[in-house]
């Protein structure tokens, strides 16, 4: 696929290399310079061509930005882990002597998935894991302001042309009542009509049943007197003000404001918009898609349409995993103790882009062909973006090998 375009780049690459001994990096108007193109830049809009265009050079900028990173990350990650649980300093010396980035990160990876396993042995017993994965949210409105550039109008109503979240949640910004559907609860940052789970501030001098963090004043419920604050300063009974809910907490009823799930109808005050992700009585506006793939929206070129696919994906943003992890029946105390220390301050990342990658490299595999019809950007440009698609891909695949292969080692 890419072996005719390559030699030409290669070519091209090797004028541009050139053109850098008479004075390159300060003069950007060289035909035969491109400071048009970074990896996980904005690009510039005089790097030329057509919107579409534009539209496949963002995308790889934004895509190779997010493959760079996690190649960076996880080698980090890895050699943390290796030298946590003392890999042997000949062979931490022989993976940091690797030039190339992804035989590092293999070599590293390689060393941490070893030195996990003789620690494993030695410590013995079960290994318990509680991992809380990372949530990913991508923004429509990028998305929508993509597929405008891909189309001749200009436009792109996403409105009328209403995306899907697959496997996620679609949250809107709705101003009036935002409904459940039957036996299920809603997404709720409002009034909620039925009951509470999660934060609810309490208003109008009321007070709200309580178990978890009370942000005001504390009392034990049913009594007249007295505190409801425990041992552990955590709020049992009722609270004027806002209440946090433990995760373990019953939902409750909220006169007031709900931050979180609500079994009934999440209302919007006054003139505002509430944020849900169930049916709008009213006007609306889709804002993202959560821990699924964005799909849909208006009917573009499917090429253009897959490019924004890629661009909006590198920049979801991603809550931070959660792990915690115990070991029962250790043979070897002080063996389980460097595990537990070394997987809770690394292995979060590395399961990160685990879930990551694995959306990454999908959209990967179809933005690439389309990256060869842009042929109409600055001359210049067009080796240095073909090598980014080409290293990008690269750094995807060998990326999610190696957090694969380390993940799997939390099994017990």
């Amino acid at each position: 696929m890419f072996s005719k375009r390559f030699y030409g780049a290669a070519m091209m690459a090797a004028i541009a290399g050139t053109s850098a001994l008479v004075g390159c990096s300060s003069d950007a108007s060289n035909p035969l310079c491109c400071s048009e193109f970074k990896v996980g830049a904005t690009i510039q809009a005089d790097i030329g061509g057509s919107a579409q265009s534009q539209v496949a050079v963002q995308a790889v900028a934004d895509f190779a930005g997010i493959a760079s990173a996690a190649l960076d990350d996880i080698t980090s990650g890895c050699r943390a882990m290796a030298q946590d649980l003392d890999a042997a300093k000949d062979k931490q010396d022989a993976a940091e002597a690797n030039t190339d980035k992804q035989a590092k990160m293999k070599a590293w990876c390689d060393l941490a998935v070893s030195a996990i396993g003789t620690f494993k042995a030695q410590a013995g017993g079960t290994l318990k894991v509680v991992f809380v994965p990372p949530v990913c949210s991508a923004s429509i409105s990028a998305k929508a302001n993509c597929q405008a550039k891909c189309d001749v109008s200009g436009k792109c109503d996403i409105k009328a042309n209403p995306p899907k979240c697959t496997g996620g949640k679609l949250e809107i910004s709705c101003k009036g009542s935002c409904s459940a559907e039957a036996g299920a609860t809603v997404e709720c940052t409002g009034e909620c009509t039925g009951n509470c789970s999660g934060d609810c501030t309490a208003s109008g001098g009321v007070t709200v049943d309580c178990t978890g963090k009370c942000d005001g004043t504390c009392a034990a419920g049913g009594m007249a007197n007295g505190s409801g604050i425990q041992a552990d300063g955590s709020c049992k009974g009722t609270c004027q003000g806002t209440c946090h809910a433990d995760a373990t907490a019953p939902a409750v009823k909220c006169q007031g404001s709900c931050q979180g799930k609500c079994d009934a109808s999440c209302k919007a005050t006054a003139n505002a918009s509430v944020k849900c992700d169930g049916k709008c009585d009213a006007d609306f506006e889709p804002l993202k898609c959560e821990g699924g793939k964005l799909e849909g929206g208006c009917q573009v070129d499917a090429k253009c349409n897959g490019n924004c696919d890629a661009s909006v994906s590198a920049k979801a943003e991603c809550h931070p995993p959660t792990l915690s992890v115990e070991f029962s029946g250790a043979a070897d105390i002080q063996a389980a103790g460097k595990l537990k220390a070394t997987f809770e301050a690394n292995m979060g990342i590395i399961l990160a882009f685990k879930e990551r990658l694995k959306v990454m490299a999908d959209i990967g595999g179809n933005f690439t062909g389309n990256i060869s019809a842009v042929t109409d950007i600055k001359a210049a440009c067009i080796p240095p973006l073909l090598f980014a698609v080409k290293n990008a891909v690269g750094d995807v695949t060998a990326s999610a090998s190696a957090s694969a292969s380390v993940a799997g080692q939390l099994g017990s």
